[in-house]
């Protein structure tokens, strides 16, 4: 076991080190954020970082699994298989192919491991990992190249990005120009009226990476500000579940709803000043939360969800409590948002 502040132990180097002696472990970050990588046999199985996507959700965000799949699959997950992946499980049940799987688990591993090597303070946690404790995916990537991607991506982000909040139209000809392919993703999804967090969920490609992208055809003239902003609807989402939270970031904020993911009650009670016109909330807690947030001035006015498999009982009807059944259907949650748009509460 090694436990040590980062400035005490570059996280790179400790990862080079445990793919050198081939070591199969389980590094722990806890820091501004939380991080976890796998490794097996000196390759890394897994990373991922909380908050942060799921991999459920990149394999969304490309188009492999619907948002119903992936709950369904985290449900079996948890009640059948707690020791294979969602990636593994997912495989097994002929969802998606071995392709599909390392497209998303490449992409979540490398935003995972830029993010986390951005950080500058923390405790870092290696440990073994037990034989058989966890099914192994199929695909494992080989740890310094993957490093290697991982620390130019973060240098390249570094050189500046834009606000999530800002909306860019095309005002010069793309053609003229020598463009990545990431670059035309990102192109092709803006319209004037969607945000640079919208397009990032929408292109599939790390959130970061798009805002750096948005900021270079900025920087070349390709791109402007708009100066018509869309009045996107601010939605709230206070759930227990990390994946009931990515999955309801990616569908919202993809249909144009601004989307702020609180990580308790009194972050919510406190975003109640930037007037949402709806909370989402999920978990055991929910008739006390929705309760809290009605006393308050700012939380009469918002409209109340509930995501649970049964709707909401005779205690929360006082609270004006609307229900989003569960498991989330795309079609279905912007059905019950749409009034949002149109002044409803």
């Amino acid at each position: 076991m090694v436990r040590a502040t980062l400035e005490e132990l570059d996280l790179a180097e400790l990862l080079k080190a445990l793919a050198d002696h081939r070591k199969s472990a389980v590094v722990t970050f806890r820091g501004r954020l939380y991080g976890r990588i796998h490794l097996l046999h000196g390759r890394i199985l897994y990373a991922r970082t909380e908050p942060g996507p799921h991999l459920g959700e990149y394999l969304v965000r490309l188009g492999h699994l619907s948002l119903e799949e992936v709950q369904e699959l985290v449900e079996r997950q948890g009640r059948e298989n707690p020791g294979t992946p969602l990636g593994a499980l997912a495989l097994e049940l002929g969802l998606i192919g071995e392709e599909e799987l390392r497209e998303a688990l490449e992409a979540q591993v490398l935003e995972a491991l830029a993010t986390l090597l951005g950080e500058k303070e923390g405790e870092i946690l290696a440990e073994p990992l037990e034989e058989g404790s966890q099914v192994a995916l199929p695909e494992t990537l080989e740890t310094k190249a993957t490093l290697l991607e991982a620390a130019r991506r973060l240098d390249e982000w570094r050189q500046g990005q834009v606000d999530p909040d800002e909306v860019f139209h095309l005002v010069e000809d793309p053609t003229r120009h020598p463009l990545t392919p990431e670059a035309w993703t990102v192109l092709e999804l803006l319209d004037g009226v969607r945000r640079a967090r919208s397009v990032a969920l929408l292109s599939g490609l790390p959130e970061e990476e798009v805002y750096h992208i948005l900021f270079e055809l900025k920087s070349r003239g390709l791109i402007r500000p708009s100066t018509l902003l869309a009045d996107d609807p601010l939605v709230l989402v206070l759930a227990e579940s990390e994946v009931v939270r990515r999955l309801l970031l990616y569908l919202l904020e993809a249909h144009r709803y601004r989307v702020q993911l609180p990580l308790n009650l009194e972050m919510a009670l406190r975003l109640l000043k930037e007037r949402p016109k709806a909370i989402i909330l999920q978990g055991e807690r929910t008739l006390e939360i929705a309760r809290k947030l009605r006393a308050h001035p700012e939380g009469k006015l918002a409209s109340l969800y509930l995501v649970s498999e049964t709707p909401p009982g005779l205690l929360f009807r006082p609270l004006r409590v609307l229900h989003l059944p569960k498991p989330l259907k795309a079609q279905e949650v912007l059905k019950a948002l749409a009034p949002l748009r149109r002044g409803g509460t």
